[in-house]
C-alpha cells in the first residue's frame, strides 16, 4: 500500500468531461445511474459504491454525485446538475485488474 492507502496497481486519472448516462427515474429524476457512454462504449452500472450531494460555493449549483463500479472492474465518478440534468464524469480509478485487449 502507499501512502493515500491505494495498491500500486491502482490509476487514478481525473476526467472532467461531459457524458451521456442512462438512469433510472422513480420517485425522482436521475435517481441512480444504470448505464454510461465513454469513447463511444456502453458500460453498466454494476454497484453504486457512493454518493452525495455537492454544492458550489459561489454559484449555489448543487449536483449529486455517484462513485459506482462498472462492469469492466473500474470505478467511475459521476456528478449530475440537479437543474440541467447534465452528467459528468469527473474521475477514473482504473483498478490494476488485467484485461486482454487493452
Amino acid at each position: 500500500m502507499n501512502q493515500a492507502g491505494q495498491s500500486p496497481s491502482v490509476l487514478s486519472e481525473e476526467a472532467n468531461h461531459p457524458v451521456q448516462v442512462r438512469c433510472y427515474s422513480g420517485f425522482k429524476a436521475n435517481e441512480r445511474p444504470l448505464s454510461f457512454i465513454v469513447s463511444g462504449r456502453e458500460f453498466s452500472v454494476m454497484d453504486i459504491e457512493g454518493s452525495w450531494y455537492e454544492e458550489g460555493e459561489t454559484s449555489g449549483e448543487r449536483r449529486v454525485c455517484f462513485r459506482v463500479r462498472a462492469d469492466d472492474g473500474d470505478l467511475y465518478l459521476l456528478s449530475c446538475d440537479e437543474k440541467r440534468g447534465d452528467w459528468v464524469l469527473r474521475r477514473v480509478w482504473r483498478l490494476g485488474v488485467f484485461r486482454p485487449g487493452r
